[in-house]
């Protein structure tokens, strides 16, 4: 059984360089293991703008320091100006009439309504031009325009004002100056008051009556009289107003009790002739005694009715022969007694039956006296029948009398009633009309006494005294006010150019794009002194041989980490044949390739560069050799039948690593790559090196590399950081799947270290510092076709 370190060493073809000319950059696994999805967590990454501002910030200096500069400049040009504040207090003021208003409303002055009214009088024209007139400052300098504060706007104002006098001569407008002289000094009043208006500030403190009136102006002096005035002028008008309203609300006051006089008289004698004309004194009263003696019949009538009913029966009981049952009847004491008597009466004639014959004479005697007691009792209730007989007559004659007097007092209660409607609303007339009358002559009475104990509710308490010095220009608060404003837009243009960004600069934009790895980050160098101005507008030219000429920099760890990489890349170490291409043009894979191939050559390894690249190659020319004869004329050896010549591939400086330059031009050479002789001349080159690299050209607009890339064992795509579009990169790796070719890994060409983007790479991969006794790359010797 094979040991441990043999199954690892079958597992990870890993060489040591012989003679290195230092140790080898530990190799991270997880580099060649697929990419991790990126996570969906929404977070904010400090570190991630940290790196852009960092990455930005000679930007964000030149705008801070722009942005500054020009304030510093514009802060000096400025002319000082002062500000004087006047202190003033405004109370509530007292309840009073609204003219023209609801007579029972009063003006609720206390409200924020009110102060915000006062706040507005301050800043209104009509004050200003009242304290232009009463200052007489229609001709000041400042109010006329003659001095004004410099800025950029009024210096183009006064431009455009003198390029127009200029066109337009003062002679051509003399009629109409002429036409408006009249109207000057209004105008400049005019003109003088909004001027005004703009340098007052009003400013109410929180929570108080007080008001701060303050006034701007060049001169310190000034600007007290002027806050003065205005405070001045306020006081005069406020008190101005209250008079007149006083005066106009005692105007409206009399012609309203005048008319309301009339209305008085007017609604009196109406009432009164209607009174006469009903003949009613008292319509209420009388409306009052019908309804009660309605009321008084209309109740008798229901007792009337309830004994009727009573007696009706009584009289139904008396005709069925039911006497007895009668309560008039039970209830008389008269008819009781005499049944008492007729009932001993009878018992004892009953006892003397017993003893006697009928014929005996007290049997006689008795029965005579049975017989007229019989009598007396039929006799008393037949009187008593009788009088229910004609009680009950009585009750429905009073019926059918009260049901009359019912009807003809309602009759007399409709006709009241109806009287009553209009009486009442001439009343109601008459009594508001009153009503109004002494409402207005007491309110009357109270705008006198108010008129004569008025006072202004509007009081100084500090008058504005000249300011010691300038309030503006500030310059530590406007120096401090730019930076804030050139860091904030220094910063938001510095996320704004990352934003648009849609170049590949990091590892994660590539793992965002495809889910292949990167194989390597390759570090960007930048050329000094001569070498930057021979290799402008082509960098990698200082790169071809830079594994060769500075073996101890950050470039050549850079490509042994890259070899590394590709030798962990399949399971059976690195492929034999390697295509590298790109995007577009200019991204570095032919550098790349030459590197690559160099420090495998210098691992020990065989290793031929093929230059593929058949519409632009450059090999030949980075190793000093002549592009013909080369791959094009090994495929057509091929295609003939031909073993290839030797001369086809030529050898370097550096052993181990042999060129084939791409040959003479051909018309087609997407054709030719995808020929079958190229998959013959790939595979004998297989057979002769360790390690085959081709240098294809790039992917976008050609066919070429798409269709070499099925010949080879594994494609390496090389992007360029700042400079391979996001999108044309993954439209790249999109043709390369659609034809199935064995893409191993994308190499991060022109890394700028310098970045903190690329710190973390920095300072633990790419830790190597080029050897200062070393100079720039130059033209490195090559060795000429044997």
């Amino acid at each position: 059984m094979a040991s441990g370190d043999e199954r690892d060493a079958k597992t990870h073809p890993l060489r040591a360089v012989p003679g290195g000319d230092g140790p080898m950059i530990p190799y991270e696994p997880a580099r060649t293991a697929p990419p991790i999805p990126p996570d969906d967590d929404d977070s904010i990454d400090l570190r991630e703008y940290w790196k852009i501002l960092v990455k930005r910030k000679w930007l964000i200096i030149a705008l801070l320091a722009i942005v500054v500069t020009a304030t510093f400049m514009v802060t000096k040009l400025q002319v000082p100006e002062y500000r004087a504040t006047a202190l003033v207090l405004i109370e509530p003021e007292a309840a009073q009439v609204l003219a023209f208003a609801d007579l029972e409303q009063t003006s609720g002055r206390g409200s924020a309504e009110y102060r915000a009214s006062q706040y507005e009088i301050l800043r209104s024209r009509a004050l200003a031009t009242a304290v232009v007139e009463a200052e007489q400052l229609q001709d000041h300098p400042e109010l006329t325009g003659e001095m004004r504060q410099r800025s950029l706007t009024g210096e183009l104002r006064a431009l455009t004002g003198l390029l127009l006098s200029s066109v337009f001569p003062a002679s051509e407008r003399g009629g109409e100056a002429e036409s408006g002289a009249e109207r000057s000094g209004r105008d400049a009043t005019f003109a003088a008051a909004s001027r005004l208006q703009r340098l007052i500030e009003i400013e109410p403190v929180r929570n108080t009556h007080v008001v701060r009136v303050r006034a701007v102006s060049f001169d310190p002096e000034f600007s007290a009289r002027l806050a003065n005035a205005v405070v001045r002028e306020y006081i005069d008008t406020s008190m101005q107003r209250r008079f007149d309203s006083g005066t106009q609300a005692r105007r409206f006051l009399e012609g309203q009790l005048d008319e309301m006089r009339i209305a008085l008289e007017r609604s009196d004698r109406a009432l009164a002739q209607f009174a006469r004309e009903a003949r009613v004194s008292d319509l209420e009263a009388n409306i009052e005694l019908t309804r009660e003696g309605l009321r008084s019949n209309t109740e008798r009538l229901e007792e009337v009715r309830r004994e009727r009913l009573r007696l009706e029966g009584w009289d139904q009981l008396a005709r069925q022969g039911q006497v007895e049952h009668l309560e008039p009847v039970a209830g008389n004491e008269r008819l009781t007694e005499l049944q008492a008597r007729l009932q001993d009466a009878r018992i004892e004639y009953r006892n003397l039956s017993e003893q006697y014959t009928d014929s005996f004479p007290m049997m006689a005697e008795r029965g005579r006296e049975v017989e007229a007691l019989r009598e007396e009792v039929s006799a008393e209730q037949a009187r008593v029948v009788g009088s229910i007989s004609g009680r009950l007559e009585s009750l429905r004659a009073e019926e059918a009398s009260l049901e009359g007097a019912i009807e003809r007092r309602e009759e007399q209660l409709m006709a009241l009633s109806e009287r009553s409607v209009q009486y009442n609303i001439l009343r109601r007339e008459y009594e508001t009309n009153r009503e109004l009358h002494d409402a207005l002559l007491q309110r009357m009475k109270e705008v006198g006494v108010a008129a004569g104990v008025q006072k202004s509710n509007i009081s100084v308490i500090d008058e504005a005294s000249v300011p010691g010095g300038a309030f503006r220009p500030v310059l530590q608060k406007n120096l401090a006010i730019a930076s804030m404003l050139g860091l904030m837009i220094g910063i938001g243009l510095a996320l704004l150019l990352e934003f648009l960004d849609s170049t590949i600069r990091r590892t994660e934009d590539i793992e965002r794009l495809v889910d292949r790895p990167v194989l390597g980050l390759i570090p960007l160098v930048r050329a000094r002194g001569k070498r930057a101005n021979a290799t402008k507008g082509r960098p990698d030219r200082a790169l071809s041989h830079y594994s060769v000429t500075q073996p101890k920099s950050a470039v050549s760890e850079a490509f042994r980490s890259l070899r590394t990489s590709l030798m962990f890349s399949t399971p059976d170490g690195m492929p034999g044949v390697l295509l590298f291409t790109s995007s577009s043009q200019g991204e570095g894979k032919s550098t790349s390739a030459i590197n690559l191939a160099t420090v495998l050559a210098q691992n020990g390894a065989s290793v031929l560069l093929i230059d593929a690249d058949l519409r632009r190659p450059t090999l030949h020319r980075d190793f000093g050799i002549p592009r013909a004869p080369g791959l094009t004329d090994s495929i057509s050896q091929v295609s003939r039948g031909q073993q290839p010549e030797h001369p086809l591939i030529h050898g370097t400086d550096l052993e181990g690593l042999s060129v084939m330059p791409a040959g003479h031009a051909t018309p087609s050479p997407a054709e030719l790559l995808s020929s079958r002789q190229l998959a013959k001349v790939i595979n004998d080159c297989r057979r002769i090196f360790d390690h085959v690299i081709v240098d294809a050209p790039p992917i976008l607009g050609l066919a070429d590399a798409v269709v070499a890339s099925r010949m080879v064992d594994g494609v390496v795509l090389v992007a360029a950081a700042g400079q391979t579009g996001k999108e044309n990169f993954r439209v790249s790796v999109q043709r390369l799947r659609q034809v199935q070719a064995p893409l191993i890994g994308v190499v991060l060409n022109r890394v700028d270290l310098e970045s903190p983007e690329y710190s973390y790479y920095s300072a633990y991969y790419y830790n190597y510092e080029p050897d200062k006794s070393h100079r720039e790359p130059e033209e490195v010797p090559h060795r000429k076709a044997s």
